[in-house]
């Protein structure tokens, strides 16, 4: 798994490229906890159109992230999901509570 980072209008943009799976988890949890501690109760936007295998890990790391930052009055906002990652979030019901766009463009515009 690779990330780069870039901001746009004082928000954090993250693209993810590769997978997240058992030997990369680690690697994606720490990025998230670090991102989760530095913009605390701020929004920061993870692109995830590079993304092409996510495992159930994955998905609980970022509901552990999505609930930090809520506990900090902050949000985590997933863009560019690909077709096979988009449908894990629709079986687990958890694009019901966590935004979701096609586009980081139509993210930041909700913003």
């Amino acid at each position: 798994m690779k990330y780069e980072m870039k901001e746009v209008d004082g928000v954090k943009i993250v693209k993810l490229t590769g997978q997240i799976r058992i030997s990369t988890q680690n690697q994606f949890k720490d990025l998230l906890d670090r991102l989760a501690r530095e913009y605390e109760g701020k929004t920061v936007i993870i692109s995830m159109d590079g993304v092409i295998y996510m495992n159930s890990a994955g998905l609980g790391i970022i509901i552990d992230t999505y609930k930090k930052f809520k506990e900090k009055k902050g949000k985590i906002i997933l863009c560019n999901l690909l077709p096979d990652i988009e449908k894990l979030f629709e079986v687990t019901r958890l694009n019901r509570f966590i935004e979701i766009y096609s586009t980081e463009a139509e993210a930041l515009s909700k913003l």
